[in-house]
């Protein structure tokens, strides 16, 4: 720190807003300064591999363009609620308490909200009997994520998620690419929700809670909110809607479809 020219982690705010249970501040730095600074440091002191950011899954240098999607329109999962601004509750978004990126948007709604399909799919994972881990035990996977640098794909998928229900929607979605959307932290999945079961658009699949985080490990109901991504898969790899987008272009891009 003492090595650092003055100003270096100057910063401004750029916005504050507040959700139910948290208040967001977020902050710019100037992004070319911090990295001529900092990549000589990692290069330095850290193993070749651990310098980029790996992601949660293997995934190609190219996501889609923005072309892709342009046709692509659904509906939003939660009645009366609308894209969030926050960077923070966007994909892209750091997730350090996890050493992780996030993939998907995060509504802020009440606990047991109707969570409803976005367009028409099948069913393929919906799990009624998600238990809930203990907060020891959150700490200690959190702890395995920390030693590895990334969030490994079996703690985010089956504990961090919580209680999900997964959509595979086919090839014709997106075209060229196979697309499945993601509900997570749910307090409840309907019973006529079952693997290989079809779903319609807008037909409710559950209510919204906060499964597989710390507040539910602590067994409290705040901090409830819907996280909900879309994953598109091509022979080359598989990518989160929105991957590599920077914030504005990623609040345009959701006003859009949804």
């Amino acid at each position: 720190i003492a090595s650092l020219p003055d100003g270096a982690l100057d910063y401004r705010v750029t916005e504050f807003t507040t959700a139910p249970s948290s208040s967001i501040l977020q902050l710019a730095l100037d992004r070319s300064l911090i990295e001529a600074i900092v990549l000589p440091i990692i290069k330095k002191y850290t193993y070749p591999g651990a310098v980029p950011i790996l992601p949660l899954f293997s995934v190609s240098t190219t996501p889609p363009i923005l072309n892709d999607l342009k046709r692509l329109k659904l509906l939003i999962p939660c009645e009366n609620v609308s894209v969030p601004k926050q960077q923070l509750l966007l994909p892209n978004a750091p997730r350090a308490y996890r050493h992780g990126t996030h993939r998907g948007i995060d509504f802020y709604v009440n606990w047991g909200t109707p969570v409803r399909a976005v367009t028409d799919g099948v069913i393929i994972r919906a799990e009624h009997g998600y238990k809930e881990m203990s907060e020891d035990f959150r700490l200690d996977v959190l702890s395995d994520a920390k030693i590895l640098g990334r969030t490994p794909s079996d703690v985010f998928e089956h504990l961090l998620l919580g209680q999900a229900v997964y959509i595979d929607h086919g090839f014709d979605l997106v075209p060229g690419y196979r697309a499945v959307t993601i509900y997570a932290h749910m307090s409840h999945i309907n019973s006529s929700i079952t693997v290989g079961s079809t779903i319609r658009r807008g037909e409710v699949i559950g209510q919204s809670g906060n499964t597989g985080t710390k507040d539910s490990t602590l067994k409290k109901k705040t901090g409830a909110h819907l996280h909900w991504e879309m994953i598109l898969q091509n022979k080359v790899g598989e990518y989160y809607l929105g991957q590599g987008l920077n914030s504005d272009s990623l609040y345009v891009l959701f006003q859009n479809i949804f």
